[in-house]
Parts: C-alpha cells; sequence; structure tokens
C-alpha cells in the first residue's frame, strides 16, 4: 500500500507512507534527460528530500504503482478555494456538442487540459467551465493581446467587468485575466483576491521557458486546467511539466473531425517553390536564414506573386515571418505591386487600429511576427508561411487563424519549400506536422513534384 496526501493549499503531493523501493521508482519515473546545448542531465520531477510531486502528475503516477503491483491510496485535504460569482451566461452563445463534452470532462476531472483544435472555441468552454463552476477564476496568459481578447469576452459572455493584471495595470475581479510575466515579476502573493480556479492559455508553453512551471506549483487550486489546440510535444520531460501544472489531457478533439462537422474550414494546401540565382554558402544559421529567407529576392518574389493571386480570388491574406527586417521588406514590395499592405510586430504601436482596418477590409494583406496564438481574427482566409523554421507547434497555431468557416471559399494554406539542404528538412517538418494534425484533409501532391524519390528537394521547375 501506497499513501499520498495532498495538503491543503498546496500544489504538491507529499509520499506519506510506501515501500522504500517506491520511492527510488518514482524518483526514475518522473526523471528525464535536460539538454544544455551538447550535454544532458537528469532532471527530476519528485523532490526525494521533501519526498513531493507536482499534483498535476498524481494521476501518471497512480497508474505507474498501479502496473506494477502496488495498491494507492490518496488523502486529499484541500479545500474548494474562492469566492461566488454572479455571471449571466449570454444565450447567444450556444454551445456546440464537443463543447458541452469538454466541459463535462473538465467539471469530472477538475484538473488537465482540454485540446481544441484553433478555431474551435477554446476560450468559450473555458468561460463555460468558470460559470458552471460559480468561482471566481484567474485566467493566465502570456501577451498583451491575450489578455485583452480575454477580457472581451468575459464581459460580452460571463457579463462580468473583468480584472485586469498586466500591460502595466493591477485590476482584479471576479474573473481576473494575468499575464504570466506580471504574476511572476511581482509575485503571486500580490493577488488579493482568493480565487477557486486557475486556468492556463495556450498551456503547451508551461514548458517552453518553465514559467508556467514555476508559476503553476505556487498556486493551490484544486480547478486547474489547461486550454491548447498544441499540447504535444517532441520533448517527454516537457510533456510531464505541462502535466505538472495542470494534469493529463481530458479530451482531444482533431481538427479533422470538426472540418467534417464543418465548424472549421477545409483546408487547401499549396506550396511556393522558386530557384535562387544565388545560394547561400554560410554554414552558420543565422547567416543562412538572412541568405536564403530574410534577403533572398526570388524567395521573397514569389511570396509577393503568390499574396497578390490570393487577394485577386477575394481572400485576406496573412503572410506570416519570424524577423522584422522580413516583415518590412515584403511590405515594400507588395506596396510597390500596388496591394495596400501592413506589417505588425511587437514594436507597432498602432496595431490594433491596423487590426480592425485588417477586419473591415481596408488592408487584405497583413505581415506579421506576432499573430501565432490565441488572436482571433475570423476574416483570413488565407495563410503563407513565409518565415520558415520546424516548430510543429507554431505552425499549426498560425495556420489556424485561416481555418474559420468561409462562405464558398476554402482556407488556404501556403508554404515555400525552400532549397537549400537544412531549410528543406525543415520545409518536411511542418508538412509532417500539417499531416498529423489534419489527417485525411491533409494534401501532400502539391509539393510532391519538388521532391525526389530520395526525400530530397530537386533543382529547377
Amino acid at each position: 500500500m501506497v499513501t499520498f496526501r495532498i495538503p491543503d493549499s498546496s500544489a504538491l503531493v507529499r509520499v506519506e507512507k510506501a515501500d522504500p523501493k517506491v520511492y527510488f521508482r518514482i524518483y526514475d519515473f518522473l526523471t528525464y534527460r535536460k539538454s544544455f546545448g551538447k550535454w544532458e542531465k537528469p532532471e527530476s520531477l519528485y523532490d526525494p528530500y521533501e519526498r513531493t510531486f507536482p499534483v498535476g502528475l498524481l494521476p501518471r503516477v497512480k497508474k505507474f504503482l498501479n502496473s506494477t503491483g502496488y495498491r494507492v491510496r490518496i488523502r486529499d485535504e484541500r479545500k474548494v478555494r474562492g469566492t461566488r460569482i454572479d455571471s449571466r451566461w449570454n444565450e447567444d452563445y450556444l454551445l456546440r456538442k464537443y463543447q458541452q463534452r469538454a466541459v463535462r470532462s473538465a467539471l469530472r476531472g477538475k484538473m488537465g487540459v482540454l485540446a481544441l483544435p484553433v478555431g474551435s472555441g477554446k476560450t468559450v468552454v473555458g468561460l463555460r467551465i468558470i460559470h458552471e463552476l460559480g468561482l471566481s477564476a484567474l485566467v493566465v496568459v502570456h501577451t498583451k493581446e491575450l489578455l485583452y481578447q480575454w477580457a472581451g469576452k468575459i464581459e460580452e459572455v460571463l457579463n462580468i467587468r473583468p480584472g485586469l493584471v498586466g500591460d502595466n495595470r493591477w485590476e482584479e475581479g471576479e474573473v481576473t485575466v494575468a499575464m504570466i510575466q506580471t504574476l511572476l515579476s511581482r509575485g503571486v502573493e500580490k493577488l488579493e483576491r482568493d480565487y477557486g480556479v486557475v486556468m492556463f492559455d495556450e498551456c503547451h508553453r508551461t514548458s517552453a521557458a518553465e514559467k508556467f512551471y514555476t508559476l503553476g506549483l505556487s498556486l493551490p487550486q484544486v480547478y486547474r486546467f489547461g486550454l491548447s489546440a498544441t499540447p504535444w510535444r517532441r520533448v517527454r520531460g516537457e510533456e510531464m511539466k505541462i502535466e505538472a501544472v495542470v494534469g493529463p489531457i481530458l479530451m482531444e478533439i482533431r481538427a479533422e473531425d470538426l472540418i467534417r462537422e464543418k465548424f472549421l474550414a477545409k483546408p487547401r494546401f499549396e506550396v511556393i517553390t522558386y530557384e535562387s540565382k544565388m545560394p547561400s554558402l554560410s554554414e552558420h544559421y543565422r547567416e543562412l536564414y538572412e541568405d536564403a529567407i530574410i534577403n533572398n529576392d526570388e524567395r521573397n518574389g514569389a511570396i509577393v506573386e503568390k499574396a497578390l493571386e490570393l487577394v485577386k480570388k477575394g481572400h485576406r491574406v496573412l503572410i506570416d515571418v519570424k524577423r522584422i527586417e522580413h516583415g518590412r521588406i515584403l511590405k515594400r514590395m507588395l506596396e510597390k505591386a500596388g496591394v495596400k499592405a501592413e506589417f505588425l510586430s511587437s514594436q507597432s504601436p498602432n496595431r490594433w487600429e491596423v487590426l480592425e482596418e485588417f477586419k473591415e477590409g481596408k488592408i487584405p494583406v497583413l505581415i506579421s511576427t506576432l499573430l501565432k496564438e490565441g488572436v482571433d481574427i475570423p476574416e483570413i482566409s488565407a495563410i503563407i508561411l513565409a518565415g520558415g523554421g520546424k516548430s510543429d507547434i507554431m505552425t499549426i497555431q498560425t495556420i489556424g487563424r485561416a481555418l474559420r468557416p468561409k462562405k464558398r471559399m476554402k482556407a488556404v494554406i501556403v508554404d515555400v519549400q525552400d532549397e537549400d539542404p537544412l531549410l528543406f528538412t525543415h520545409f518536411i517538418e511542418r508538412q509532417k506536422a500539417l499531416k498529423q494534425y489534419y489527417g485525411r484533409y491533409y494534401d501532400h501532391s502539391k509539393f510532391k513534384e519538388g521532391v525526389s524519390e530520395e526525400g530530397r528537394p530537386r533543382k529547377g521547375p
């Protein structure tokens, strides 16, 4: 018999009673290899001195011990926190069946990740959970765009004036949206209200910089949830750290299911190919990126040509870039070609005005380093992935901006097939992410013509 105890006001589970071998087994089970450049170091999420591990890992550890023949008893001493809220649900927001299932799974599980595709209404699901529980809530985000987007939805859907913590503000309410950077810099202990629910938006970032992990373990709420379209990661340790904060995946809805049911637009995948006159000879990635992507006239010309084609067909186009310099180059080229375009970055002082003009159709092409996660712009109908890179999560988050249902129009997802061998492997990684995410709706025939039988890029048309 193994006894676990969860003390009140704690996000840690303490091993109270167990066979001595169990301590070593838990330690090994919760250990992974953490990479530091060329070096690796084991790191365990079990503290052998305090004999504790994060509460989100409890289901995983319990299942592991059961499978090895141990019975597990859990003493949960936590009391539900928070105060009652006076929320009034906006009846214009009728939950779809999969959203209702997600809410039921959350209420039943009390903690965990709800994996819902981009465009499926994760924010509304999160708000319904808060409404059903009727408890004060803290919603944790990582960008100013998400801070104000959540605040707007709270007021519109729950008819509650939201609290805001972040962007030089600290105004708490029954339901408060807070930026993680502000909470960590000023301290969670500065929160004046007692919250019954904590909800992490885009929780795949729990492990990205370990900020969510650090913050999550300092928050004691029984009800703790993560919302994400892309909870899957390549590194096992990062997966465990997501669970450590919010628990396991409670429910996962696939994008292809929602496309089939017409809740999301059916995507059409296209690939831009080009031939560089001056291939980069650099062996360093930074210089290679600048030569082969940012300052590549042929590549940029092909991107602009595709954007013009999409605009003529009636699309509102988002061109995703990773560097500010690249965005400015494409903006100049588009305007020279006679198309009005705007570039948004974290340095743009007028981004809200630009976004509104884009939504109204005054700007047909938006170029941005920002619109990868959470920002809701349903008017986008075509995405051009101009920035390269191999991040599966960023790829899915970015193209999800275009997958809202459109009348008589498919969502167009355009990628760039680069010639350089390293950049070509990044292109293949992005395509693998698309295939995994969109299942049978993924069509790879568009780029087969440009790939040799050995999987290498062909030269020429």
